[in-house]
């Protein structure tokens, strides 16, 4: 959990290519996480990704998962 007083640089404050950029990584971390087909590796990696970007003063992130049939 991210305390109430914690200043860092947010979101709106980076170039955006540093913005670009964190979000690609997210993306590609959330994606291999998928690939694992491990509920478990899925969950704890949105979360820190959640975590991450809410620390940059984000809104979060949320994994939906769809199954082919």
């Amino acid at each position: 959990m991210i305390p109430k007083n914690f200043k860092t640089l947010g979101l709106k404050d980076m170039h955006p290519m540093q913005v670009s950029a964190l979000t690609e990584l997210i993306g590609i971390t959330l994606n291999l996480a998928s690939l694992t087909e491990d509920s478990d590796i899925v969950e704890d990696t949105e979360h820190f990704c959640d975590e991450l970007i809410k620390l940059f003063g984000g809104q979060g992130v949320q994994v939906t998962i769809e199954i082919d049939l």
